[in-house]
């Protein structure tokens, strides 16, 4: 028993001199940490804890307040199931009620999950810098998260917090075992990449973005095979069990959720070119079509059944949506192109999600604030081609931005939805932000060597 003890005690200052030397290696990024976390607070005590748009936001909290009542999945109507969201959200929500109840103290429990999430979120923005770039780089590219806009967002109980804490966390480990080849960091990707799948179903083709880059980076094949089908044993897991739930709810199969019928439509009327509504013909080319693919879901007086109804009207969406484009694409296909593929894209990387004013920030300075970060970005690719370095790197995490922000083009182009692939834009400002540092470096070394030359060079 005495020897137990001072093995203990032994124990305690090794455990203590770790963690002093781990404050002191990282004092400037928790130092900014902290400043995340406050202004998050503040933000918090200002707009107050039940703040909200009355709109998803609310629709996720009573989901999840449901959910603990009844152990339904629902959104926006209390008492009937839906897969019209990830069910992530809202479990998670019921637990909180569980906990804290349905009052203020559960909307000041969950404002404070989320500006824990949005501050270590900034961690791994830091980690990832620091695989390739000195440590105040990363530092630096972590400041951001201080911007008006973000602070906002993480004061609102919506998917885009956690899922951009989960996406850090997969681009992390994704670089890190790149770099490391360890077991652990494919562990950590795949807990994280569940978890941001709960949240948002888009991040659903993530894996193949993440086994391109880590072919590219030479990765055993051997081994990249086993993990993928780990991968995709765990995904089955969940994905089985929620279409026969889906599927005994809708009497369709839905693989992971009906959502997208309105967004896209909404897409179908953003850039130029794209046909009117009083040049289309919906009532035959969709109420028809409506009534005769949902059929069993109406009454006999031609109502839809109550439990139907979200999911008809999405449906409906889903097909106006299609003979829209279809239309547009007889029309005017290069509209059509030029929209989907160059105007919604741009406006997506140009925009900010923030709808409000928060520390006298307005609107118009947060959009600036983005419009320098894009040309930091683009810089920092430039930067990684010019001194080719970290060129696989930086075409990996193009590939998901891009891939992502293209998803969400194909549908609706929408600054709520962008905002979730801002961690990758601050990796590439953070590493590139090293390569400058490196180039400038370059310089100063090449004109000290012109300048010694010319020193030592002999009298004519």
């Amino acid at each position: 028993m005495e020897t137990r003890n001072l093995e203990i005690k032994k124990d305690n200052p090794t455990k203590q001199r770790k963690f002093r030397s781990f404050l002191k290696e990282h004092r400037a990024i928790l130092i900014v940490l902290l400043l995340v976390l406050a202004v998050r607070l503040i933000a918090l005590d200002m707009l107050g804890a039940e703040y909200s748009l009355s709109n998803d936001d609310l629709a996720y909290v009573r989901s999840g307040i449901t959910f603990r009542h009844t152990g339904m999945i629902t959104m926006h109507e209390n008492d009937v199931p839906s897969a019209q969201i990830m069910p992530g959200l809202t479990v998670l929500i019921g637990l909180f009620s569980f906990v804290f109840g349905e009052g203020t103290r559960l909307w000041l429990a969950l404002k404070l999950l989320w500006a824990c999430m949005g501050t270590l979120t900034g961690w791994f923005i830091y980690k990832s810098v620091r695989i390739y770039a000195p440590k105040w780089c990363g530092v630096v590219a972590v400041i951001p998260l201080i911007r008006a806009d973000f602070v906002w967002m993480d004061n609102l109980i919506l998917t885009e917090t956690p899922f951009i804490f989960c996406f850090s966390i997969m681009i992390y480990c994704t670089l890190m075992m790149g770099k490391t080849r360890k077991g652990k960091y494919f562990w950590g990707c795949l807990v994280a990449y569940m978890l941001a799948l709960m949240c948002k179903a888009n991040i659903a083709p993530y894996p193949v973005f993440a086994m391109v880059y880590l072919l590219l980076v030479k990765y055993d094949f051997k081994r990249l095979l086993r993990q993928g089908l780990i991968l995709g044993g765990v995904v089955l897991c969940f994905i089985i069990p929620w279409s026969i739930r889906n599927y005994i709810q809708f009497d369709t199969f839905v693989p992971l959720t009906y959502g997208v019928g309105n967004p896209r439509l909404l897409g179908t009327y953003q850039g130029y070119g794209y046909p009117s509504d009083e040049e289309l013909d919906y009532e035959t080319h969709v109420e028809e079509v409506v009534k005769e693919k949902y059929a069993r879901y109406y009454n006999e007086d031609g109502s839809v059944k109550t439990e139907y109804v979200r999911f008809v009207n999405l449906g409906r969406d889903n097909i106006k949506a299609s003979y829209r484009i279809q239309e547009w694409a007889k029309r005017d296909w290069k509209s059509m192109v030029i929209s989907y593929g160059v105007i919604k894209p741009v406006e997506m990387i140009r925009s900010s999600f923030y709808w409000t004013t928060l520390f006298n920030v307005t609107k118009d300075q947060v959009l600036m604030m983005q419009d320098l970060n894009t040309v930091l970005c683009a810089v920092a690719v430039a930067l990684a081609v010019v001194l080719k370095k970290y060129r696989r790197q930086m075409c990996f995490l193009l590939l998901v931005y891009f891939g992502n922000l293209y998803v969400y083009a194909a549908t609706f182009s929408f600054d709520r939805y962008q905002v979730s692939l801002m961690p990758i834009r601050y990796i590439i400002i953070g590493i590139g932000l090293g390569l400058g540092a490196e180039l400038f470096s370059r310089g100063v070394a090449a004109v000290r060597d012109r300048r010694t030359e010319g020193g030592n060079s002999p009298a004519i």
